[in-house]
């Protein structure tokens, strides 16, 4: 451990001027918005069949991003809550109240409103699956049929991210806070043993790809950021630690890539999932505090901060947006396996649609909305804490 007060070490590159990282660094981190931003942009790039090809192939990761960054904040969130009930300012069933109503209040408004969009429109299968979109089982929609439909296939990643708001805070408030490091791990090493049973009992692809069991390490990583934020509230970390960590964080990622290239029963690619989250970790830490030089710029900058404000919307709505320009590009453009100019124009404006659409519903649909947390805050008996829009998540295929 390095003393805050030391000042003797080199300054190295790409870090911020403190030299230290504290993962519980209260204040708003503008940097994290900017990974946002990066995050979406390569989902929109994949869905979009946008430009820079190369880029597709880190859809699955921007999914790490997302969930990681959600166990993180998510359960930071609810350990807070813990405190507060444990100093008896308020009961254990007013704050898991208290929880789902910000979620809720957050996360359904633009959910519904794509559905209602799909709904009007009368995309295929929306009609027939409101069963499962409505209550976020569209992941279990799918595996049910074994397939894909495109209209309602992102949902997969905010179902799979709701039911598990819906189970952690119980496991936070009711377990014993020595056990919860071994539950962080003992869901590392489901997730794990999830997918090595999938390839021991070829289960269909669908069924490993969109469980909520498959997404545990990536959520239990997120976990432990918090929890060791939570318990050492003055950790830090020195810049060098942080070079040789964010060196392994690259290999990890590395080997994960090429992990992908294997078929998919071959028993090494049990491990991409968690080496790519354990990657995402290192980044979700760092971004806490903050990354130095031209990177800390670029993330903090006006455009990437905005558009991770508003990513949440951005994925909600882009599939939507797809759909009904993919006749008009095809009369203009041609087929869409065409590249060059066309490529890089279709993209452009579909996602300057999506970010108009977002921005739209964020300004005038989802912010009135938000109002009403302190009123249910005030019903609950706790005061309700502003936040900054929703994180995306994100929907790659492998």
């Amino acid at each position: 451990m390095i003393s805050a007060s030391h000042s003797t070490k080199p300054r190295l590159p790409f870090f911020d001027r403190t030299e230290m990282i504290s993962l519980a660094k209260p204040a708003y981190q503008p940097q994290m918005d900017g990974l946002r931003a990066l995050a979406v942009l390569i989902i929109l790039l994949h869905h979009f069949n946008g430009p820079f090809h190369f880029l597709h192939q880190f859809g699955p990761v921007a999914v790490r991003f997302f969930f990681v960054l959600s166990g993180y904040l998510i359960t930071r969130i609810l350990l807070k809550s813990r405190q507060r009930f444990e100093e008896e300012k308020s009961t254990g069933w007013s704050e898991y109240g208290r929880f789902q109503m910000r979620r809720l209040i957050r996360t359904l408004p633009p959910y519904y409103l794509s559905i209602l969009l799909v709904f009007w429109l009368d995309f295929p299968p929306v009609r027939e699956t409101l069963q499962w979109t409505l209550p976020f089982l569209t992941n279990l929609y799918m595996v049910s049929i074994n397939d894909f439909p495109h209209t309602i296939s992102h949902f997969w990643s905010i179902a799979v991210q709701e039911q598990f708001y819906l189970v952690w805070p119980i496991v936070i408030f009711c377990l014993p806070k020595k056990w919860l490091k071994y539950t962080l791990a003992l869901l590392i090493l489901a997730a794990v043993g999830f997918r090595f049973y999938c390839i021991q009992t070829g289960a269909p692809d669908i069924f490993r790809w969109f469980s909520l069991l498959n997404s545990l390490d990536s959520f239990a990583i997120g976990g432990i950021l918090a929890w060791v934020s939570f318990r050492h509230p003055g950790l830090i970390v020195g810049s060098r630690t942080r070079l040789w960590s964010g060196a392994l964080a690259l290999v990890a990622l590395a080997v994960a890539h090429g992990f992908r290239y294997l078929p998919l029963q071959n028993y090494a690619t049990i491990w991409i999932e968690v080496l790519e989250a354990a990657a995402m970790g290192w980044v979700v830490a760092c971004s806490v505090q903050g990354f130095r030089g031209w990177p800390g710029r670029l993330l903090a900058s006006r455009p990437l901060t905005y558009i991770g404000q508003v990513s949440y919307g951005i994925y909600v709505y882009h599939i939507i947006v797809s759909i009904l320009l993919a006749p008009v590009f095809t009369a203009v453009f041609g087929p869409i396996e065409n590249g060059g100019l066309a490529q890089v124009v279709r993209f452009l404006i579909q996602f300057g649609i999506t970010l108009g659409f977002a921005a739209f519903s964020w300004h005038w649909f989802e912010q009135p909305i938000l109002k009403l947390r302190d009123r249910a805050a005030r019903w609950l008996g706790t005061k309700a804490v502003p936040e900054k829009p929703a994180p995306a998540s994100a929907l790659a295929r492998r």
